[in-house]
């Protein structure tokens, strides 16, 4: 296939491991306020290490008015107080390092919040020296808010427009100004000296805007056009506020700041259409290391169609590149729930997504197969959520507190939680206990991947029917049935009889059909 393990450019312990990504506010409240916290990751350090992940992800913990729940930075440079203080942070990232694993932070570069004081600063005056540090102009172009309604909002006090591509409490900043750019290296700098190994770059493709700020067209497709009459932001082909071609000199930038401390950069590719096809232009040996690339995630439960988002994704790969594997995170619904299928779907898939090439990052929760968690409409806070209810209900289901043990709020918090808990019994005291868990599963498949057999590349990747067939090197023949029926593979040209089984998903896995849902791991003699 088109990856290739030793020409990857990019740090061994990223190229190698799994990152698990928390979201602080829902892992473990330790201070009693119902909003988890610093000093609760570091808790838990010792079970994640058991479970068998080696990078930890932090969604935004520095200071925020919380208007988009810490994607609004007012401080790039401390810790909010509701997650803690720069000790705390210190504490963990030492109690990271000491377990021999890392530990990277989000990087929310492409706007700030309208109360970080550069903003405060440039919109005191039209001749305020940070007064280009954001994106100014007379009169508003016609670009969209992601999160609804006009990107320009006026500002009184000057009499002109800022843009904002998400709340208006979230001005752009201005990545051509070149004073902007040098802040941005700086406050990589600084985390980098403080022992952060790297950064999750948020909508890293919205960085740069076209030079003269040009209207977007109207979109080709007449239902996009019908959406837009309710969603804004689907009418246009977002042509000019996002995915400029001159983003690379930024990202080389940022590259060469990174790699001076073996430091790793990967990109969150923001693509409404879900097509991710400009997802490839920010990664290579000179731009960021990984970035994400949600074409799997957001696949129908279909042999064929989760084969190829695998290798639509695979082939895109520049050289020196890694590819990453995302089922869950923070801004989608849960596999487990957008797939159905149960305990064993999340299993076998992730047997599947834990030994392709590439690294895996896995989202809090994941390995208990935990599910959307329903809300009411009075629970929800997420701001879409709250604006598009009941069309859109919001990002808050995935976001609901980690369950840890049958204690009341799931040894959650002592409170009442800032979410909803979900399922009372499905928690980590449980599954840990239980051999054939997903948390089971998920630990074994992450200390699998380890073994030399499993590092091999991928040198076979098909849909059969109802039948997903992968083989790495000439030894490992990886096999998952997508249905819920009973399937006896007829592979003549890859299995001879002589295989061993390896590893199954299925507590009692038969000779010569594969379970419903199940995935197993045969090894040619």
């Amino acid at each position: 296939m088109a990856v290739d393990r030793a020409s990857a450019v990019l740090p061994a312990w990223a190229r190698d491991g799994a990152v698990y990504q928390i979201y602080p506010r829902s892992f473990q409240d330790t201070d009693g306020d119902g909003v988890g916290d610093l000093p609760g990751i570091l808790a838990h350090l010792d079970a994640l290490q058991e479970l068998g992940v080696t990078t930890l992800w932090l969604s935004p913990v520095h200071p925020s008015p919380q208007a988009d729940f810490g994607y609004d930075v007012a401080d790039y440079v401390g810790v909010d107080p509701l997650f803690g203080t720069m000790d705390d942070l210190d504490a963990l990232i030492a109690g990271v390092h000491e377990r021999g694993m890392r530990l990277i932070l989000d990087g929310v570069f492409n706007h700030s919040s309208d109360q970080h004081p550069w903003f405060q600063e440039s919109r005191s005056s039209r001749e305020s020296p940070k007064r280009d540090w954001y994106i100014w102009r007379d009169a508003p172009n016609n670009w969209q808010s992601t999160f609804g309604g006009p990107a320009w909002t006026r500002d009184e006090g000057t009499g002109q427009y800022y843009l904002h591509s998400f709340l208006p409490q979230q001005p752009d900043l201005n990545w051509r100004n070149p004073e902007v750019v040098d802040a941005v290296l700086d406050v990589l700098r600084f985390w980098f000296e403080r022992g952060i190994d790297g950064f999750r770059l948020d909508v890293y493709n919205c960085y740069l805007k076209h030079p003269q700020l040009a209207d977007n067209p109207p979109h080709d497709s007449l239902l996009r056009r019908l959406g837009g009459m309710a969603y804004g932001y689907l009418a246009h082909e977002h042509l000019h506020d996002r995915d400029q071609p001159d983003l690379a000199d930024a990202l080389r930038r940022m590259r060469e700041v990174a790699d001076g401390y073996g430091a790793l950069l990967v990109g969150e590719t923001m693509d409404e259409a879900f097509r991710y096809d400009r997802a490839r232009d920010g990664t290579g040996t000179d731009r960021l290391h990984q970035v994400f690339h949600f074409g799997l995630l957001h696949s129908d439960w279909r042999a064929d169609r989760l084969v190829d988002a695998i290798r639509d994704w695979i082939d895109q790969q520049p050289e020196g590149s890694w590819p990453t594997w995302v089922l869950s995170n923070h801004d989608f619904p849960r596999h487990p729930t957008r797939w159905g299928g149960g305990d064993e779907r999340a299993k076998a898939i992730a047997a599947l997504v834990l030994t392709l090439p590439g690294t895996p990052y896995l989202y809090y929760g994941e390995e208990l197969g935990m599910p959307e968690t329903p809300l009411r409409r009075r629970d929800i806070v997420d701001p879409p959520g709250k604006r598009f209810w009941p069309v859109f209900k919001g990002r808050d289901g995935a976001r609901t507190p980690m369950p840890w043990s049958d204690a009341r709020h799931g040894g959650f918090t002592t409170c009442t939680p800032w979410l909803p808990r979900g399922e009372p019994s499905r928690h980590v005291a449980a599954q840990k206990d239980d051999p054939h868990s997903v948390w089971s599963v998920y630990r074994q498949l992450l200390a699998l991947r380890q073994e030399a057999p499993f590092q091999e590349p991928l040198t076979h990747l098909e849909a059969r029917d109802a039948l997903v067939v992968w083989t790495l090197g000439d030894d490992v023949v990886g096999l998952m049935n997508a249905t819920e029926a009973r399937l006896v593979p007829s592979l003549p040209d890859l299995l001879t009889g002589d295989e061993s089984l390896r590893f199954s998903t299925v507590a009692d896995p038969q000779p010569g059909h594969l379970a419903p849902h199940e995935a197993r791991f045969l090894v040619r003699s």
